[in-house]
């Protein structure tokens, strides 16, 4: 009885998603925008470069921000919010202004280093993370099956190029502004990206006389729960999700290490910044280019290794102006592309949207959050033991090594069957 009365509500919320106009895949680019500005740009790339600046060592700086990184390991937590109450759009805008004021609060302190500081920008990230359960639980709802993956890609590009771009400027104005009016003009660009989600049309919420008891929300929920994450068949994804591969930890670390290589500061705000971005969003752009039924999982794998050889361009070439341009054109490329295919990785593990779209997306992705935290962790030890040849060399071994042995079992221990988690809807 209560399996039939799950389908029952699945079959409604489906009719009722039906009923509304899928949103395009380019939209998705811009819903993804103002979570790369301030995850990717401000609590990011600038933020270590402006730590760097104030003479803070740099396995100081990577601790600092292996700490912002933690809620989006995390935010798996409060992201239900966001399947209650109030529309997902509702969700996006409010986590969006709450998540930009904290930030202009940090900006107003005098050191980036104090618990305060650590705490608002910390605050920052965590809010804004809920706006990534919104537009993930709205392309698993509103999207059609055929365009999962070209959303994924738009996802990425506005994800990682939105902080590249939003990094780049924001470091070209941080050479004749104060760090107040950084912060304002940080988060007017967060704001203003944010307003884009009032095109999503998207179903209203049920009124109380039509929706189902609390209880048997939680249950339904539950149901889905089970059913995506408690199986053996998702285990593989699940495990590469948790993996280094293509983590990017070391975008937001280069910048840091740029003085090595004779880089000033203009040249990392255009690399790592505005050319950066184009590059990340080509590199996830171009993943719609992948053949319609690739194994993501396998893609995820090859990916990761032209990642990891991409940085170990820095560790082996000479600490010189040329390494670093060619080291990080190719990281940041590698990345995108990474980034795409966990995307669509993701869509492919939690199925259909249900009653807990959005939360299920959050456990997913923040499954794919914990290596940028930890790999973050461990570049810069790489870099305090062996200096800037060290974060780079650590990485490509790391995140190479795990890709190489999850093709041994790809290739020679798995079942001989197409990848079984749950199909998208």
């Amino acid at each position: 009885m209560v399996h039939s009365d799950t389908e029952e509500a699945l079959s409604t919320t489906t009719v009722l998603e039906r009923s509304h106009r899928p949103p395009p895949a380019w939209l998705f680019l811009l819903l993804a925008t103002p979570n790369g500005i301030l995850t990717g740009g401000i609590t990011g790339t600038l933020l270590s470069y402006l730590l760097r600046r104030e003479g803070v060592a740099v396995d100081s700086i990577a601790n600092e921000l292996a700490l912002i990184n933690l809620p989006p390991m995390l935010y798996f937590l409060w992201s239900p919010l966001s399947d209650f109450w109030l529309r997902r759009r509702a969700w996006y805008l409010l986590s969006s202004l709450v998540a930009a004021v904290a930030v202009v609060i940090a900006f107003q302190l005098p050191n980036f280093s104090s618990p305060a500081a650590v705490a608002l920008l910390v605050l920052a990230v965590a809010v804004m993370m809920l706006t990534s359960a919104c537009f993930g639980g709205m392309a698993a709802s509103l999207v059609p099956q055929d365009q999962k993956t070209k959303v994924s890609s738009m996802v990425q590009a506005g994800n990682v190029g939105g902080g590249a771009l939003g990094a780049g400027g924001l470091i070209m104005l941080a050479q004749h502004m104060a760090r107040p009016m950084l912060g304002l003009i940080g988060a007017a660009a967060v704001l203003l990206t944010s307003s884009v989600v009032l095109a999503v049309d998207e179903p209203p919420v049920n009124s109380d006389k039509d929706s189902p008891s609390f209880s048997s929300q939680l249950h339904e929920m539950w149901v889905e729960f089970k059913k995506t994450f408690l199986r053996w068949s998702s285990l593989p994804s699940l495990l590469l999700l948790l993996s280094p591969l293509g983590s990017g930890a070391a975008i937001d670390l280069l910048p840091g290490i740029a003085i090595d290589y004779g880089i000033s500061g203009d040249q990392v705000a255009w690399l790592n910044g505005m050319a950066g971005g184009l590059l990340s969003a080509a590199g996830a752009l171009l993943v719609v280019l992948l053949p319609k039924h690739t194994d993501p999982r396998l893609a995820y794998a090859l990916l990761g290794i032209a990642n990891a050889l991409s940085i170990g361009v820095l560790c082996i070439g000479p600490t010189n102006p040329l390494t670093y341009l060619v080291g990080t054109v190719l990281y940041l490329l590698t990345v995108g592309a990474c980034y795409a295919v966990f995307t669509a990785l993701v869509l492919q593990v939690i199925g259909k949207a249900g009653r807990s779209g959005s939360s299920r997306y959050a456990i997913a992705v923040s499954l794919g959050n914990a290596p940028v935290a930890y790999m973050t962790a461990v570049d810069g030890l790489g870099s305090k033991w062996w200096g800037a040849r060290g974060l780079s060399g650590i990485d490509m071994v790391v995140s190479g090594s795990v890709a190489l042995a999850f093709l041994l079992w790809y290739f020679t221990l798995r079942e001989a069957k197409p990848c079984s988690t749950a199909k998208p809807s």
